[in-house]
């Protein structure tokens, strides 16, 4: 065996082994599914899970504040009005101000919506912890 083909063939097993040593630690829940087959899916850490989500939701609160700080620098005033009449490439200058404020107007729904959509995965994390916390 070359040095080259030995050293591939030990950094497949290292990265195998370290692979199933990383699965080996999950513990796995029998679940039924609706055919009666019994699956089993890895055991969630419900606390872990919902404060990764609230972080998630903060940043993106915080990226929404920072898109409506640039749809606000971004939109059309009457200063733009005179800078489009009087310097040459004042269309273009409008034109790109008008572009960026449109892109941020899109990436800031999509933020609203995601957010929503966060709420929605805490609140009914922190029902499914209470309901689970009274049944123990």
């Amino acid at each position: 065996m070359t040095p080259n083909k030995l050293f591939m063939s030990l950094a497949i097993f290292c990265t195998a082994f370290m692979l199933q040593s990383a699965h080996a630690e999950q513990t796995l829940s029998a679940v039924a599914a609706p055919n009666q087959f019994i699956i089993q899916l890895p055991v969630v850490d419900r606390e872990v899970l919902a404060e990764q989500i609230s972080v998630l939701r903060s940043q993106l609160i915080q990226r929404k504040q920072a898109l409506i700080q640039v749809i606000a620098d971004n939109e059309l005033d009457s200063s733009d009005a005179v800078i489009m009449t009087i310097v040459p490439g004042g269309l273009l200058y409008a034109g790109y101000k008008k572009a960026t404020c449109e892109q941020a107007k899109n990436d800031l729904a999509n933020v609203s919506a995601d957010i929503e959509e966060f709420s929605s995965d805490l609140l009914t994390m922190q029902s499914a912890s209470a309901v689970i916390a009274r049944l123990h």
